[in-house]
């Protein structure tokens, strides 16, 4: 089972519970607190903030003052949006999926 099934799962639950039972069914050991942040993550449709919303807006030759970079190795020089998993950063560098990470 890779992260990527993991979040299929995630995606088809309607629920936390609904999601720790999936999990548990493929031999994925979830916490309540993990189970939550996934289905939040695949299920939530927030508004963006300011500065995600100037990172996707952008232009040509402008800068801004807050970079993302992964959260995970902290490296934001191959990071990209991956619209396939719902807007989530994907890392290059690491090969994870991630919220991101703002920094000055």
């Amino acid at each position: 089972m890779t992260p990527f099934d993991l979040i299929g799962i995630a995606k088809r639950a309607n629920s936390v519970k609904e999601l720790i039972s999936l999990a548990n069914a493929n031999k994925i050991k979830l916490s309540d607190e993990d189970a939550q942040i996934y289905f939040d993550r695949w299920h939530s449709f927030g508004e963006l903030s300011d500065a995600e919303l100037e990172a996707v807006g952008g232009g040509a030759g402008q800068n801004f003052s807050v970079q993302v970079v992964c959260e995970y190795c902290l490296k934001g020089d191959r990071l990209s949006i991956s619209m396939s998993s719902g807007g989530a950063y994907f890392c290059e560098r690491c090969n994870r999926y991630c919220s991101g990470r703002q920094i000055k």
